[in-house]
C-alpha cells in the first residue's frame, strides 16, 4: 500500500509542476497529456490542479486505511482505463510505438491497480482498522 500511496504522491507532485508551467506559459497544454489522458489537459492548468488534489487525497486515505479510498482508487484506475482506449487507439491507427508502450503501459498499471485494489485480504485489511 505503501508503493500505491508513494506512487500518487509523485504522480500528484508532477501535476502540480505541468499545472505551474502551463499557467506560466513554459509548456503547451499537450505536454502534460500523458498524465491526464482523454484530452482533459486541454481544460487548462485548474485541470492539473484538481487531478492532483484527487490524488493526494487518494494517497491519504490509502496511507490512513480508508475503506472509501480504496473503493476510490479502483474507480479511478478504471475511469484512467477507459480514458486511455481513444489514445492507444489513436497510436496504433497511426502507428507510433512510443505512445503504443506508453499508454499501454498506463493501462497494464492500471488494471494490475485495480486487481491488487480488489483482493479479499486487501478488502480485510482495510475492513480491520
Amino acid at each position: 500500500m505503501r508503493a500505491i500511496a508513494g506512487l500518487c504522491v509523485l504522480l500528484a507532485v508532477a501535476a502540480l509542476v505541468y499545472a505551474g508551467l502551463i499557467f506560466h506559459g513554459q509548456v503547451p497544454l499537450s505536454a502534460g497529456a500523458w498524465l491526464l489522458g482523454g484530452g482533459l489537459e486541454q481544460m487548462g492548468p485548474l485541470a492539473f490542479v484538481l487531478y492532483s488534489a484527487l490524488l493526494l487525497v487518494l494517497a491519504v486515505g490509502l496511507w490512513r486505511r480508508w475503506p472509501m479510498a480504496r473503493r476510490i482508487g479502483v474507480l479511478a484506475a478504471a475511469a484512467g482505463i477507459v480514458l486511455a482506449v481513444p489514445a492507444i487507439s489513436s497510436a496504433v491507427m497511426d502507428s507510433r510505438s512510443s505512445a503504443i508502450a506508453r499508454e499501454g503501459l498506463q493501462i497494464i498499471a492500471r488494471v494490475l491497480l485495480v486487481y491488487y485494489l480488489t483482493q479479499e485480504p486487501l478488502k480485510q485489511w482495510f475492513a480491520g482498522q
